[in-house]
């Protein structure tokens, strides 16, 4: 009986089949263009070399860079609810200046508040 209803229900559900493939291939490109950062990452490039020539100042820079890391902030949100890997660490943005030390420097000064270190006995 499976043959003769699916042919008798052929005029609706054939119909029916090809709007849900369809609402499918749409569903794909969205969650492909919510989750592509390689716009977002030229910018922040094409950001930093107008900052080099001098076309921007750096509050300009710091302003445009904090856009353009919320916009990558939201697209690695998306990636994490569609359940897609996310590459790179967290995305932080730039304060108070364009320059922006990679790792923080470490006093290597003994503090005060520190026990000197003893040093093993060689014997």
């Amino acid at each position: 009986m499976g043959l003769l209803s699916t042919i008798l229900t052929f005029p609706v559900s054939g119909p029916v089949a090809g709007i849900k493939w369809s609402l499918r291939q749409v569903q794909r490109v969205v969650d492909e263009e919510l989750t592509d950062d390689a716009p977002i990452k030229e910018a922040l490039m094409e950001l930093q070399m107008r900052l080099e020539v001098g076309e921007v100042t750096d509050d300009e820079y710091v302003a445009e860079e904090s856009r353009l890391m919320a916009q990558l902030r939201e697209v690695r949100a998306w990636r994490e609810r569609l359940g897609r890997e996310t590459s790179g660490g967290p995305v932080q943005i730039a304060t108070g200046s364009a320059e922006v030390s990679a790792a923080p420097e470490i006093d290597s000064a003994p503090r005060e508040d520190r026990a000197p270190r003893s040093e093993p006995d060689s014997a």
